[in-house]
Parts: structure tokens; sequence; C-alpha cells
């Protein structure tokens, strides 16, 4: 390997390491040694204002012709001294179940094609095209009832359009296929926000219209479909559609966009593949979840036990510390207690609230000796404090 090797993590340069790099190789090659893609590097340069060869640098310089190389410019004020070059992450790679689930599901599917016409839609589809009508045959029965009230008229709701009918045939094509390979249609609404169930998994997915910012006077914008709430106002549809699995899926969300040389047919196999594979996918997240968890209770458990085991044995040591308490006072009570006797000796066996002088003396030994931590023995104290718990 060159002097450069493929970092991990982040690599710092400076603008004098990187102007000497860019000059000792193809932007390309040290790209990749830095572990991102050449475009990127050459804006990293630009931003540092860091000067590389121009194109064709190279190819002249290995035939022999003359080049011409640029000198690294003073610093200008903003322009950083180092920077931080992060490799760029790998993409994804799904999980060999979801593999397997997306080539069966192609494979099931692979003559899938766009309905040509209204009949051989998919039952949810004709559900739209009923529904529509039901409700655009209501509004033209309400204006009528109301025509005569001028400070209220109903908006009557528009034909579905061309580009509506063709949504509503990609989407049935999209739904024919999916049950086909093995799912279920969760959710439909007219809208094209649909929720399929995968392996007992919810899949959301966007078969909408491909939206472009236009010019056109808003009303112009909404002609282009018979539900014009749906869409946010001052975009105008591009002619194309776009196919999306909006649930998560650890990067491996897909997208698909119409355009003049990509047709839907040529993708519905892709699509329904690639639904069918959110399944294991969704299924893999959950395990890794569930894993998560589990770790995290028994880091919790582990967490929990210590600190009760130290609760624990704090207070054995605050009980050993108040045996040791106990023990200095009571050889403290029997110093006292000897002057005591001593002194009990010149006075007499007086009687002292018609108890002895020396039955007083008696009780006092009494109760200095009970505590003497070890009157029982070493084992027997230690015995007592093993018997210390978290609620003791």
């Amino acid at each position: 390997m060159s002097d450069l090797t493929v970092h991990q993590g982040p690599r710092r340069v400076s603008r004098e390491e990187l102007f000497k790099l860019v000059w000792q190789k193809p932007l390309i090659r040290l790209a990749e040694e830095f572990g991102i893609s050449g475009n990127g590097l050459a804006k990293i340069c630009d931003r540092m204002d860091v000067p590389y060869p121009p194109r064709g640098y190279w190819a002249k310089k290995e035939a022999g012709k003359p080049v011409v190389a640029f000198r690294l410019p003073p610093r200008k004020d903003g322009i950083l001294q180092t920077t931080d070059i992060y490799p760029t992450p790998p993409k994804p790679v799904r999980p060999p179940e979801a593999e397997r689930s997306a080539a069966v599901a192609t494979a099931k599917v692979e003559a899938l094609a766009i309905p040509k016409d209204l009949e051989t839609l998919h039952p949810r589809v004709k559900a739209w095209i009923a529904e529509h009508r039901k409700e655009q045959k209501e509004r033209e029965q309400e204006s009528r009832r109301r025509r005569h009230e001028t400070w209220w008229t109903s908006r009557l709701l528009s034909d579905l359009t061309a580009r509506d009918l063709y949504r509503f045939c990609v989407t049935s094509a999209i739904f024919t296929g999916v049950e086909k390979a093995g799912g279920r249609i969760e959710k439909s609404p007219v809208t094209g926000r649909v929720t399929f169930l995968i392996a007992t998994h919810a899949v959301e997915c966007s078969i909408v219209e491909k939206l472009v910012k236009s010019l056109k006077q808003r009303d112009e914008t909404r002609k282009w479909t018979a539900y014009p709430d749906h869409h946010q106002s001052g975009l105008d549809s591009s002619g194309f559609l776009r196919v999306s699995i909006t649930t998560y899926l650890n990067g491996h969300q897909r997208q698909w966009i119409e355009s003049q040389k990509i047709k839907m047919d040529g993708l519905l196999p892709e699509i329904v593949g690639a639904i069918m594979a959110a399944g294991p996918i969704l299924e893999e997240q959950k395990r890794e979840r569930e894993e998560r968890e589990k770790r995290y209770r028994e880091e919790e458990a582990r967490r929990y036990e210590a600190r009760r085991l130290r609760e624990i044995d704090d207070k054995r040591w605050n009980k050993f510390r108040g045996f040791a308490a106990d023990w200095e006072n009571h050889d403290k009570l029997l110093l006292f207690l000897a002057e005591v006797e001593r002194r009990a000796l010149e006075e007499g066996n007086a009687c002292v609230g018609d108890i002895a002088l020396s039955d007083w003396i008696a009780w006092a030994r009494e109760r200095a000796e009970s505590l003497d931590p070890l009157r029982q023995g070493a084992a027997e104290m230690f015995s007592a404090i093993s018997r210390v718990s978290q609620w003791s």
C-alpha cells in the first residue's frame, strides 16, 4: 500500500499535506484511499483553496509532455488550515433472507403488466373509481338543490384525469403483484399512501405523481388531477410517477421514478420484489431491536445487582463500625465503672431509690458488658454482620 492507507475513521489533513498529496497521484486514486469519491475530494480541495491537477494533467505527464504545476496560495481569511476527511460509509447489504424473498417475488410477477382497461383493475382501485363517481353524483345533486342559495354553492367534483387513471392502473398492478407474491394490502387510501402487510410487518409505500415547481397560476397547476386537495398547491405534474418505500428499512428504502427512458412497466417486478423483501428486513430489525432491549435489560439487571451489593456492603461496613464504636464505649464504661466501684467501697453499700448501690453497679456492669461485640467471639460478630440485607 502507498504512504496513505485507507482509514476507517476520519483523517485530519492540513492544506499543505493535502496539496502535496493531490500532486502525487490522480485525484480519483487518492480519493479511494480516503474512502470517498473523487468529486467529494475535489470539493474538499475547493473549500480549502487547494489547487489540484486539471483534467488531462496525468495523461500528459505520462506521455512526457510538458505540464504546469500550481503553487499553494497563502491561506485567506475564512479558509480552514486543517479538515477532517470522513470516509463514505459502505452501502448497507440486504440480509440473505431479504434477497431470497426479493428474487422469489420478482420471479412470480415477471409477467406483471399495467392494466389496459378499467375493467381489469384491482378491486381496491375499482372501489376508488366507484367512490369518486358516487361523490361526484352527490355533489351534483346537492348543487341542484341549492342552486337558488347564492350564499353557498357546492364545488363540483372534476372527472378523473388521464394522470389519475394512469396512477390507478399502476397502483392496481402493484396491488396485484404483491398479493400474487404472498403479501396483503392493509390500507389503500386513494391518496396513494398505501400499506402492505408482509410477513406480519406493515410496509408503507407511496405511489404518487412526481410533482415539480410550476410558474402557472394556481388553478392551472391543479387541473391535472381530480384530487387537487391531496397535493401541495403551486406544484404541477411532471408527467411521471414516483413509487417509494417509506417505512424505515435500515437504509434499504427504495425509490423508483419514471422518466422518458424508464417506464413503470419495466419496474413493476423490481418494485414488488423490494416490497416483499421489506418483510425479512423488518423481521431482522425486530430481532436486533429485541436483542438490544434484552442486552439493555440484562445490563440494567447487572447494574441493579451491583448497586444492591454495594448497598449491602456499605450497611455491613456501617454495622462493623457500629460494633467498633460499641467496643470503644464498652472499654470506656468499664473504666468509669471501676472508678464508681472504688468510690462505692468508700461510701458503703448505701440504698439508692430502694435499690442497693451494689445492685446499681451490677446493673451498669451488665449493660456495659452487653456492648462488647466480641463477648461471644469474632465469628458470632461477623455472623451478625452477614445477616445484614438490603432492607435491614
